[in-house]
């Protein structure tokens, strides 16, 4: 089988490899399935201009004539392109690592692969408040763009916590510093920190927590997904202390998929498998299943994929999955790593009802797709 596919690139200076490596997940996933993929290929640099963005994606589907279009994109620069894929009756498939919240109605012709961030953070939300406790909310001024500390500000509430003092980070690299974190420590009555940094972010508060040494690990943290991503702390310094966190997937999970996939990564491209190859890897499966049944049979599909069984909600048209409990804990080398020690069963009820919990009022927030930065 032959598939015409169209790939939006994205560009990202902390992941540089991102969209070669969602196109090598999906490449080599549909080669395993006997579909043999053209793929035609636009950048749209950090996802922000959505007319870009819908320009290049009906070049695509107009001079190319390809059969479905796969994006990285957050829900905000995603959204624009319904209207052309309900005009032109074609599929579009977005990949997502989830930290925002839908600001429209579902698609047709519009599915989103999604890493559930926000429902990772509520979840790490309800850990950090659990007994009602007074929660320090620490997060970089990147972070606070995106729905992240609102989904753990929301899991907080519902476990009886509250957020007793805020820490937020500068964006240079010149200005990070985290003294007023520390002064929260000694004077907000905290009783745990719920961390949500990503990217350079995280890696700086890491070190930044390593100089102070024991006093700026008093307490349990609860880091959200990203800052608990394998290839990220590769780099980071382990400071010590106690960090749970919430994951979509790690490379310590274990069942059949997740060995083909881990074992096809390292054995293809000589690295191991990341949260993008996995993005890739999983959209070949929804290619195969609108190639074979059309894209409407999408709204009720579900497969085994190498984080468990995905599926897509027919009033959303997003994924739900399980999501991991894990820690951040200290290897040989001082540096840190990711420890899965726990799942949890998502249900497409408790799925529905995060995405639909939309912030009220104003709200404001980047516009860059989540990492690309």
């Amino acid at each position: 089988m032959h598939a015409r596919i169209g790939i939006l690139l994205p560009r990202s200076t902390d992941y540089p490899a991102m969209g070669y490596n969602i196109t090598d997940g999906l490449r080599l996933h549909l080669q395993q399935k006997g579909i043999t993929p053209e793929f035609f290929m636009e950048n749209i640099g950090y996802g922000e201009d959505a007319k870009l963005t819908y320009s290049v994606a009906e070049k695509l589907f107009l001079s190319q004539n390809i059969e479905v279009l796969i994006l990285y994109s957050t829900s905000f620069n995603s959204e624009p392109l319904y209207p052309l894929a309900n005009a032109l009756q074609k599929p579009v498939i977005i990949l997502d690592a989830g930290m925002q919240l839908p600001g429209s109605a579902a698609s047709p012709h519009c599915y989103h692969i999604t890493l559930q961030g926000v429902h990772a953070c509520r979840i790490a939300g309800q850990m950090a408040g659990k007994g009602s406790k007074k929660v320090l909310m620490a997060t970089s001024f990147y972070d606070g763009g995106y729905r992240g500390p609102y989904s753990y500000d929301r899991g907080l509430s519902e476990a009886g916590g509250s957020v007793c003092a805020n820490f937020v980070s500068a964006y240079k690299i010149a200005e990070f510093n985290i003294a007023s974190y520390m002064d929260h420590l000694q004077h907000a009555g905290a009783e745990s920190v719920a961390a949500c940094f990503s990217s350079y972010l995280a890696e700086l508060f890491f070190k930044a927590l390593h100089q102070h040494n024991s006093a700026a690990v008093p307490l349990p943290f609860y880091c959200s997904p990203f800052m608990a991503e394998e290839q990220l702390l590769e780099n980071c310094q382990y400071p010590g202390g106690t960090f749970y966190a919430v994951v979509p997937w790690g490379r310590s999970l274990q069942n059949k998929v997740q060995e083909n996939f881990l074992h096809t990564i390292a054995a293809e491209k000589s690295k191991p498998a990341n949260i993008f190859h996995l993005l890739g890897w999983e959209a070949a499966d929804v290619v195969q299943q609108l190639l074979q049944e059309g894209v409407a049979s999408l709204a009720h599909f579900s497969w085994e994929s190498p984080r468990g069984t995905v599926a897509f909600h027919p009033a959303t048209h997003y994924t739900y999955a399980p999501l991991y409990e894990g820690m951040i804990i200290g290897d040989e080398n001082g540096k840190c790593r990711l420890r899965i020690t726990g799942s949890n069963t998502v249900s497409a009820e408790e799925h529905l009802k995060v995405m639909t919990d939309i912030p009220q009022g104003v709200v404001s927030g980047w516009t860059n797709n989540y990492l690309c930065i």
